[in-house]
């Protein structure tokens, strides 16, 4: 539809589907390469200047690399709106009291200071007051249950070692008499060996009957001694298990936190554990992958030790880059501020540091950002008047924004507009008409709003000489209703019928048909190469009701018929019933070709039409 919406401004139709490339032009109307403003790179250039994100924030990948470690972005627009809510938010004195308060319980956590059991109690008690804070978002009321879940666990631990205790005596207690009676049975069989030898029968079957007895209380005394080991045994496995969940739940936690950047969490989750679990406990047993993919390459060891180097890391290169942030807003550096501000946020969005940018300068930042974003939207859709107007805005927020570059470079690309509008002139005086029409194209790829452009289709239009003539082919295909013929000669319709207000809706009208019926063509063709054989027939189907007379779509009904003759014959058969009036043979053939293609539409439309006619009958003979 490109070409008649350019011909309806009065001038040249141009093909806007696919870019002609242009050819050498004659020594009078040499023209530029088609490809030689996309090599300028104007877009490129402007993706430079007008994208406020620095090299660390890919997008495109949704990914944020500090140091080596990668983070997860979301989607830019959910980045844009966060970033956005921070520049309008202020500092407030509730964050300050916040932030005071986890670094005190940072520094409580230190190694250098108390470690007691009553001191990591009252700076669990701490964690309340935390999570009563906006900011916190919850974060402190996890870390204290997680604490009080691992204290839960060595208690019972503790329960179960007294237990395995008194166990172990019971067991010490039943060894020896299982020793004491090993030994009295040893004995007794000696003694009745030496009386068997002597020949003293009576007293034989006396010794013969105390043998029996201490057999049998050995063997019970055995039992409960394999009891007592069991006992043992599974009490152990049980502090083992208990003891391994607490410290995996505490793990998991810790990398949970790093991944989301909630790196002061992290850091009182790490001083807790290390509190909690002797040092034999701090390699991490979870979250390996994850951390993989956080530290790519990284020869690190994934210890709770490790977490806590890198979230202090972290925080203290927030802290150095809110400065950073400062320091160039202060000399007037401001877009190198607001670049530096995107890294920092991102990696500390949940820090309190953040707090000393203050209201003013988010303000700036923001005008700023907005109007960077504006820009490279102007720049993308080519806009270049808007772009030159809003370079001179963002200048003034920014002085070291390049704004003679910026400038020098949409003059260029203004210019090599021109150019190929003047070399499009050239060709059409020349009579060379594909050429002239590829040089337009160029032109209005570069710079689509140019007023030349316009200017050159009100020439051509004024200068047409045929279009009396494209009246009467026009005419005489539409009396036919030859709409492929039309649709064949659109090019040079278009130009005839560029200023006739009754022909030119009729000739877009049929331009739209004919494009709708090679898409369903087009598109039956795929389905066919995919094994849907049904579903393209279908489309043919549709082709059909806007055009029967279409060869192409004719053509390609008689190549498929063999492969849906089955189907076709059901659909037929349904059509002439419901034309007769037999709405009961009719829903019965539609649901036999619903048999063969369950999920067809027309079978679905056509059950639905004659179940609704019969019903209306049923009723009018009520």
């Amino acid at each position: 539809m490109l070409p008649i919406s350019l011909s309806a401004q009065g001038g040249f139709p141009v093909n806007g589907g696919t870019a002609m490339t242009s050819q050498p032009a004659q020594a009078s109307a040499s023209a530029p390469a088609g490809g030689m403003f996309e090599s300028n790179t104007f877009l490129e250039m402007a993706n430079r200047v007008f994208d406020p994100s620095s090299d660390s924030m890919d997008f495109e990948n949704g990914s944020f690399e500090w140091k080596g470690k990668n983070f997860n972005l979301s989607e830019q627009r959910a980045f844009r709106s966060r970033f956005e809510r921070f520049l309008l938010a202020a500092p407030t004195e509730e964050e300050a009291q916040y932030a005071q308060l986890m670094a005190d319980i940072i520094e409580r956590l230190a190694v250098s200071n108390d470690n007691s059991d009553d001191a990591i109690l009252d700076t669990w008690q701490l964690l309340f007051r935390a999570s009563r804070f906006d900011l916190d978002g919850g974060n402190s009321t996890i870390v204290a249950n997680q604490v009080f879940n691992a204290w839960r666990i060595r208690k019972e631990s503790r329960g179960v070692s007294m237990d395995q205790r008194e166990l172990q005596q019971v067991r010490k207690y039943q060894q020896e008499i299982v020793a004491n009676r090993a030994m009295s049975l040893k004995s007794i069989r000696e003694k009745r060996l030496r009386e068997s030898s002597s020949g003293q029968r009576d007293d034989s079957e006396s010794t013969s009957t105390g043998t029996e007895a201490v057999t049998s209380e050995a063997a019970f005394r055995m039992l409960d001694l394999a009891e007592t080991e069991a006992k043992i045994l599974a009490l152990e496995t049980q502090s083992a298990m208990t003891g391994l969940q607490a410290k995996l739940q505490f793990q998991s936690q810790i990398v949970s936190f790093m991944i989301q950047r909630r790196f002061e969490h992290a850091l009182v989750l790490a001083g807790f554990y290390q509190s909690i679990f002797k040092g034999s406990h701090q390699a991490l047993e979870v979250g390996k992958d994850q951390l993989q993919e956080f530290l790519p390459g990284s020869d690190l060891s994934f210890t709770v030790d490790s977490m806590t180097f890198i979230a202090r890391e972290a925080i203290n290169d927030v802290n150095k880059g809110v400065e950073a942030v400062n320091a160039a807003y202060s000399e007037g550096r401001n877009l190198i501020a607001l670049e530096r501000l995107q890294e920092v946020f991102f990696l500390g969005e949940y820090l309190t540091e953040l707090n000393k940018i203050p209201t003013q300068q988010r303000r700036h930042m923001l005008d700023l950002y907005r109007g960077l974003i504006e820009a490279g939207e102007l720049a993308e859709a080519k806009d270049y008047d808007g772009v030159s107007e809003l370079a001179g805005e963002i200048a003034k927020l920014a002085d070291d924004f390049p704004k003679n570059r910026v400038l020098s470079s949409v003059e260029t690309a203004k210019s090599m507009s021109d150019m190929a509008v003047f070399a499009a002139s050239q060709y059409r005086n020349l009579g060379d008409i594909d050429k002239a029409r590829a040089e337009l194209q160029t032109a209005i790829d570069i710079w689509p709003s140019n007023p030349a452009i316009r200017e050159f289709q009100h020439e051509t239009t004024k200068l047409a000489t045929a279009g009396s003539q494209g009246i009467q082919i026009f005419d005489d295909l539409y009396k036919r209703m030859d709409r492929r013929g039309i649709y064949e000669r659109r090019m040079d319709l278009g130009f005839a019928l560029a200023e006739d207000t009754q022909r030119r809706p009729l000739l877009m009208e049929v331009v739209e048909q004919v494009a709708r019926i090679d898409l369903l063509v087009s598109q039956s063709r795929e389905l066919v190469k995919q094994g849907e054989s049904y579903a393209a027939w279908e489309l043919l189907v549709e082709a059909a009701k806007i055009d029967p007379s279409d060869g192409p779509m004719n053509q390609a009904r008689a190549e498929l018929a063999p492969r849906v003759a089955d189907f076709v014959l059901k659909i037929d058969r349904a059509q002439r019933q419901a034309e007769d009036g037999h709405h009961a043979g009719a829903l019965a053939a539609y649901l036999a070709a619903q048999d063969i293609y369950p999920v067809s539409r027309l079978c679905r439309q056509g059950i639905s039409r004659e179940t609704e006619a019969l019903m209306a009958g049923l009723r009018g003979q009520e």
